[in-house]
């Protein structure tokens, strides 16, 4: 009761917390028009998610079930019979007779049980509705994160064919230096063996980066090719001059998530338990009507009469005992809702904290891609002025070759801060969503 009055209290101030506060404009999806097609199509193609849809009508199935019991139910009788009948002095009789009959039953009071069990496969419903959206939310966040790490494996790539390139270079000018006698066979050896130890790693590149694409096909259903066509030319750049610019808002509101909503369906699923529990030793009113036929012998005669038969009443059950079976169940449901009571408060501790880590790990991703950027400048500058040097043979290609490490390491620190910032914003902007669910 006083975690209901929380959010009706600070509903409002959550919403707007949320549109005003929050710029949403960020998404990974925002920047990608291809992996935006993939997550508006997800529900459609991901076999996980079609899978689990099922649930919701399984689910809608058991809740038709449910209330059906409430309802008047109808049913029909038809008995063809051939009758033989030896009657005191009277010959043998044999005839055939059809015999039809229907009857009726419609539930007065049970106390709330049906209406309970009702309720039970209604919230089991809201349920499964959850448990879907939950997935969609975790297939999509996992395709935005996915498709992050495709795109660091892309560039991991692209950087090293274009340190291949350089070290070949570097190689052959060792080859020519060593012709000249300013270079050593350790050397040339040495730069040799630097190229290929960076070849058999851009092959594991490549077989990692179409593992991915294959384990990210998977998983969304994809079935065409990626392109990681960016629509934003400067990624980084949009981070960093627009939204890191802005201050992570704190969480001012009250938060529901979904776990939380859950748990919250689960407690009055055993509440209706107890009810359906409480109810079992008691009277129970039906309703009752039906219209049969039957066969009566006339005296004195080889004929019979065929009557037609209608009844309307009430019919009552009581079950007096059970062995303690409905006290046991009422016992464990109270014990069952008192437990979900606590996990449900432990659930709003523990969601606050993982969404103020998020926010503060939010903050420290912008921290790292602002470093990451100055790291980069640094690195460019010291590349720079490497091959003005080894250009002016003032510096060894090894020495060079140091250089343009650091620079590769530099342009990968940047992107992977950028994906990092963005996968942790993902996580942000999922948690606080589900308030508006």
């Amino acid at each position: 009761m006083r975690l209901k009055t929380i959010r009706a209290f600070s509903g409002f101030l959550q919403t707007i917390f949320f549109f005003i506060l929050v710029d949403t404009s960020g998404n990974v999806e925002d920047h990608f028009p291809e992996l935006n097609k993939v997550l508006e199509n997800v529900e459609e193609n991901s076999p996980i998610l079609l899978e689990k849809s099922y649930l919701i009508k399984e689910r809608l199935g058991h809740q038709m079930t449910a209330d059906s019991v409430k309802g008047l139910s109808l049913s029909i009788n038809l008995t063809t019979q051939s009758i033989h009948e030896d009657r005191p002095d009277q010959s043998f009789y044999h005839r055939y007779r059809s015999f039809g009959s229907i009857y009726a039953r419609k539930p007065l009071f049970h106390w709330g049980a049906l209406d309970a069990q009702s309720k039970i496969a209604e919230q089991n419903t809201a349920i499964s509705k959850l448990t879907y959206n939950e997935a969609i939310s975790d297939i999509k966040s996992q395709s935005r994160h996915s498709y992050l790490d495709l795109i660091l494996l892309r560039k991991k790539a692209e950087i090293k064919k274009e340190s291949l390139r350089i070290q070949q270079d570097s190689l052959k000018r060792e080859v020519k230096q060593k012709k000249l006698g300013f270079s050593s066979t350790l050397d040339v050896s040495e730069s040799n063996a630097s190229l290929l130890q960076n070849e058999l790693l851009l092959i594991d590149l490549k077989q990692s980066l179409a593992n991915s694409i294959n384990q990210f096909k998977a998983i969304t259903g994809w079935e065409g090719n990626l392109t990681f066509e960016d629509q934003n030319t400067s990624l980084q750049n949009f981070l960093s001059n627009k939204m890191l610019k802005e201050k992570t808002p704190t969480l001012i509101g009250g938060i529901s998530s979904r776990t939380m909503k859950r748990i919250e369906k689960e407690i009055e699923i055993e509440k209706n338990q107890f009810k359906i529990a409480n109810s079992q030793l008691k009277p129970k009113l039906n309703l009752v009507g039906g219209f049969y036929q039957d066969q009566v012998a006339l005296a004195n005669s080889e004929e019979s009469l065929l009557r037609n038969n209608l009844i309307v009443g009430l019919e009552a059950n009581w079950a007096i005992w059970d062995s303690s079976k409905s006290k046991g169940q009422k016992s464990a449901a109270l014990a069952r809702k008192r437990s979900l009571e606590y996990a449900l408060d432990r659930e709003l501790k523990s969601f606050r904290l993982y969404i103020e880590n998020l926010r503060q790990n939010l903050s420290s991703a912008a921290n790292r891609i602002q470093i990451s950027n100055k790291l980069l400048e640094v690195a460019n500058s010291r590349f720079e002025t490497s091959r003005i040097e080894f250009e002016a043979n003032r510096i060894s290609s090894n020495r060079h070759l140091e250089s343009k490490i650091a620079l590769d390491n530099a342009k990968i620190n940047q992107l992977d801060a950028v994906c990092q910032y963005l996968k942790t914003q993902d996580l942000y902007f999922k948690a606080i969503q589900q308030n508006n669910e």
